[in-house]
């Protein structure tokens, strides 16, 4: 870590459902760290700065239309930086500390953008988890929300089965975020939810060290007891007062078909995050499927009516 990071602002990145909620909350109970619940200050930063690209490879975008009006690009991105660090560090201060830090799940599906505005001016926490249990869980997060959010659409849109969907995502995300933290070793590193879980304590001593703090166990407790500045997020994570790792692994309660379809999915990203790939069956017959689908039928008649 070089001097011109050391003090920092902190930005925590990861997949929907990949832990960034539970790592926020142990980055915040440290004395030196305010990290608020999803302010989505840097993903609306990223949508503001998306473009799109026309005839000629002419983009249209906020960067080119303000290009043309005569301000560049660099003038552009200093005043929107400093819009989006000015609330983080007011509300440090508030909070009666010395740095800020943030997280917003969505922020992960904005990441080109987050680099072009503060890649080299602030720290990156990047969190990877199990893409099928990222899977499982982005489901059970949409079907308790009733709804997909606008960086799912075209997921669900191109892949109708809903756990393929969200496998497709993580791979594009998992995939971006370690691309990201090996462009930036002075100011990104990568962490796992597992290890998270698993190693709380040497993990956070490592991650704190990274960005030029220090850690001490007492700090988990004061984490999970913290009921004061919950914000929004993960409502899992809130009802919380130990870390267990009972989340861990979910993906195993799911068919041995629908595992080998995701993991034709994820297998390469799996790897590439220091993850075991998954077995894959080999392709069931158009037979086999009816029969394995009767079967289910079959078992759901008899548990209808047990007396048969």
């Amino acid at each position: 870590m070089t001097d011109r990071f050391q003090s920092a602002g902190i930005i925590i990145l990861g997949a929907p459902r990949s832990g960034t909620t539970l790592l926020r909350r142990l980055v915040d109970a440290h004395p030196n760290i305010a990290c608020p619940g999803e302010t989505n200050v840097f993903t609306a930063c990223g949508r503001f700065l998306r473009a799109e690209r026309i005839a000629e490879g002419v983009r249209i975008g906020v960067l080119d239309g303000l290009g043309y009006a005569g301000f560049s690009s660099s003038e552009i991105l200093a005043r929107l930086r400093e819009f989006a660090f000015s609330f983080h560090r007011e509300y440090a201060q508030n909070q009666g500390k010395a740095r800020w830090a943030s997280k917003t799940a969505f922020d992960a599906f904005y990441l080109d953008e987050i680099e072009q505005l503060c890649g080299e001016h602030a720290h990156f926490i990047c969190i990877q988890r199990h893409g099928l249990d990222v899977a499982c869980s982005i489901q059970e997060l949409c079907n308790k929300n009733g709804t997909y959010l606008r960086e799912l659409h075209e997921y669900v849109i191109r892949y109708p089965t809903m756990l393929e969907a969200f496998a497709h995502a993580w791979v594009d995300l998992a995939q971006s975020l370690d691309a990201f933290a090996k462009r930036h070793p002075q100011n990104a590193v990568q962490v796992t939810y597992e290890d998270l879980i698993e190693h709380t304590d040497t993990t956070m001593a490592r991650l704190m060290a990274f960005v030029g703090e220090t850690w001490t166990p007492a700090l988990i407790d004061r984490a999970l007891e913290t009921r004061s500045n919950l914000g929004l997020g993960d409502w899992k994570t809130y009802g919380r007062t130990s870390i267990g790792a009972e989340s861990i692994g979910r993906w195993k309660e799911l068919s041995r078909d629908t595992i080998g379809r995701l993991g034709a999915i994820c297998n390469p990203t799996l790897t590439l995050c220091g993850y075991a790939p998954m077995d894959l069956d080999a392709e069931r017959s158009a037979d086999e499927a009816r029969r394995r689908y009767e079967v289910g039928l079959l078992l759901q008649g008899l548990k209808r009516n047990p007396d048969r």
